[in-house]
C-alpha cells in the first residue's frame, strides 16, 4: 500500500511541476487623472475602472449601477445590503453593497466580487482590492499591468486510473483531517478539467474545510445551475455549503437565504439538513444582533414541530416524554438574547427548564448548577 501511495504522490508532484509553469498577461492601461484606468467587463458590460490599490472594494456610482440594473447586467439577487465606511475627513459614507458575478480583464475572470455603490455625480469608478487581490501576483511597469497567471490552455491527458488514484489520495487526506493536501490533489483535476459538477462540489467542500471560503463559494455558485437541473438529491447539500460559506464570510442575509433554500429543497423534515439550517438561520440573526427575529424563528419552529408531532409542551411532565429536537429548540430559545444588555433572566430560565425537561443535557447541567427544578411542572409558571 505504501508503494502505491508513494507512486501516486510522485505522479502528483510531476503534475504540480507541469501546472506551475506560468505565463504573463500584459494589460495596457490608460493614463487618467494622475493614475491609470483599466478596460474590463462587469458581467459582460464594457467599462473602464481606475486601478486603485488603496480602495478596499470595487466602487461604482449609483448612476452606473442603475444602468447595469436596467440593462440586465445586475439583478435583485446581486444586492447584498447596506454598508458604511469612514473617509479621510472623518465623515461616514453610506453605500449599497452588491455582488458582481464576473469581472473580465483581458481574458482573466474574477468571480463574485463585492462592490460599493455610492450616491453622487463625482463618484469614481474604481477597481479596488476586492477584485485586485484575486488577480494573484502582479506588477506594474509604466502603463502596463503584468499579471502572472497559470496556463489555461495546457492539459495533461490523464487516464481514469490516474484520476481515481488522485481522488483516492484526496479523500484519504480529508478523512484524516489533511484538507490542504486534499485541496492540492483536487486542484490538479480542477485545473485539468477532469471534474464533473459533483466533483467540483467535493473540491469546493475541501476548500471550505481548509478555510478558503471565498474560492469555495465561487465554485459552488458556478455549479449551482447544473446541480439544480441534473442532481436534485444534491441540492440540499450544495445550498447548505453555500449558506455556510456566506456565514463564514459574514454575509448573513445571503446565508439566511440559502439556509432557507436548504430547508425547502427536500421533502424530509427534521433531518440533519433541516436542523442545521434552522441553527444557521438562528445564528445568523444573532450575529446581526437581531434577537427579536432569532426568537421569532425558533418560536415558529417550535409551534410547527409540536403541531406536526401531535405534542403539547407539557407532555414532558404529563407523560415523561423526551424529545431531542424539542430539547434543542427550547435550549436555543432560552439563549436568544443579547447577554450584554438588560434581559429577563426569568424568561431565559423558563425556556431552559422546558429544554431540560425534554432531555437536553446542556440545559440539565444549567438547571442543576442553579438549582432549578426541571423535573416537575409546578415551578414553570414562576419563571415566565
Amino acid at each position: 500500500m505504501k508503494s502505491i501511495i508513494r507512486k501516486v504522490l510522485l505522479l502528483v508532484c510531476l503534475f504540480l511541476l507541469f501546472f506551475n509553469g506560468k505565463a504573463q498577461t500584459v494589460i495596457q492601461m490608460e493614463e487618467y487623472g494622475g493614475g491609470y484606468r483599466i478596460p474590463c467587463k462587469l458581467n459582460g458590460a464594457k467599462m473602464k475602472l481606475v486601478f486603485d490599490t488603496g480602495a478596499d472594494m470595487v466602487c461604482l456610482s449609483s448612476s452606473m449601477a442603475d444602468y447595469l440594473y436596467d440593462n440586465g447586467y445586475l439583478t435583485d439577487e446581486d444586492i447584498i445590503g447596506n454598508g458604511s465606511l469612514s473617509v479621510a475627513d472623518g465623515s461616514i459614507v453610506k453605500y449599497i453593497k452588491i455582488n458582481i458575478k464576473d469581472i473580465e480583464i483581458q481574458g482573466i475572470h474574477l468571480k463574485n466580487i463585492e462592490a460599493a455603490v455610492m450616491d453622487g455625480q463625482d463618484v469614481p469608478l474604481l477597481l479596488g482590492q476586492s477584485a485586485i487581490k484575486k488577480l494573484g501576483k502582479y506588477s506594474i511597469s509604466g502603463n502596463k499591468l503584468i499579471v502572472e497567471s497559470y496556463k489555461t490552455n495546457s492539459h495533461i491527458a490523464l487516464s481514469q486510473h490516474e484520476i481515481d488514484s488522485i481522488e483516492l489520495i484526496a479523500f484519504k487526506a480529508a478523512n484524516n483531517g489533511y484538507y490542504n493536501l486534499a485541496v492540492e490533489q483536487y486542484s490538479i483535476l480542477y485545473r485539468n478539467n477532469n471534474l464533473t459538477s459533483l466533483g467540483k462540489k467535493w473540491y469546493a467542500w475541501f476548500l471550505q474545510a481548509s478555510g478558503n471560503y471565498e474560492e469555495a463559494l465561487e465554485i459552488n455558485l458556478s455549479i449551482q445551475g447544473e446541480i439544480e437541473k441534473d442532481h436534485s438529491k444534491e441540492r440540499a447539500d450544495l445550498y447548505h455549503n453555500i449558506a455556510n460559506c456566506y456565514f463564514e464570510l459574514k454575509n448573513y442575509d445571503k446565508a439566511i437565504q440559502y439556509y432557507e433554500k436548504t430547508r425547502y429543497s427536500t421533502d424530509v423534515k427534521w433531518d440533519d439538513y433541516d436542523l442545521s439550517s434552522i441553527i444557521g438561520i438562528y445564528d445568523s440573526y444573532k450575529e446581526m444582533k437581531n434577537y427579536n427575529m432569532a426568537r421569532k424563528v425558533i418560536d415558529d419552529i417550535i409551534n410547527k414541530y409540536l403541531k406536526e408531532k401531535g405534542l403539547k409542551r407539557t407532555d414532558c411532565w404529563m407523560f415523561n416524554k423526551k424529545d431531542e429536537i424539542l430539547g434543542l429548540l427550547y435550549n436555543m430559545r432560552g439563549y436568544a438574547y443579547d447577554i450584554d444588555s438588560d434581559v429577563n433572566y426569568h424568561e431565559i430560565d423558563h425556556y431552559l427548564i422546558l429544554s431540560a425537561a425534554w432531555g437536553n443535557e446542556n440545559s440539565i447541567s444549567y438547571c442543576n448548577q442553579l438549582n432549578l427544578d426541571y423535573r416537575s411542572s409546578s415551578n414553570i409558571s414562576k419563571y415566565k
